[in-house]
């Protein structure tokens, strides 16, 4: 009896070669409209978050209207910003020691009573006072964060 030669398939055929490059395009031509399909979806998202920012503002601004619209509110803020005064009130200047007048301002001051902390300072005035310091090896003494006393401050 003789041995059957038997022949050897090669491993990649021609069908698993189409079929892989058809699988290849296919790929390609679905990738760019994907892209935009996530890039639209991601703007899409965007849009939304804007669109709820501006009603948020849009309401706060009608709020901000409404309370325009009450003579009580702007009375107040005219006492408040033009110092303005019924008729009838007595109106009283402060004079610091110095002999001249205390602008009064609805700003928080910059002197505080004994024992009350200052504000802190911005990010990037630390920064800068830590590079200022890391640069001279010495620690700087901030005027601006020290506790002040009003110089007309009770006693």
């Amino acid at each position: 009896m003789k041995a059957k030669a038997k022949f050897k398939r090669p491993s990649i055929n021609g069908r698993l070669v189409v079929l892989l490059s058809a699988f290849i395009i296919l790929i390609l031509m679905l990738a760019s409209p994907i892209r935009d399909l996530v890039a639209q979806r991601a703007r899409i998202a965007a849009l939304e978050i804007q669109v709820q920012q501006s009603q948020k503002q849009v309401e706060l601004l009608r709020e901000i209207q409404a309370k325009w619209n009450d003579p009580n509110f702007i009375a107040a803020q005219a006492r408040a910003r033009l110092h303005y005064v019924m008729p009838g009130e007595i109106v009283f200047s402060v004079i610091g020691l110095d002999g001249k007048p205390e602008v009064i301002t609805n700003a928080p001051s910059a002197t505080a009573w004994a024992g009350e902390p200052l504000p802190p300072q911005p990010w990037y005035k630390n920064l800068y006072d830590s590079w200022l310091e890391a640069d001279s090896g010495e620690e700087l003494v901030n005027e601006d964060q020290t506790t002040v006393i009003r110089p007309n401050a009770p006693k």
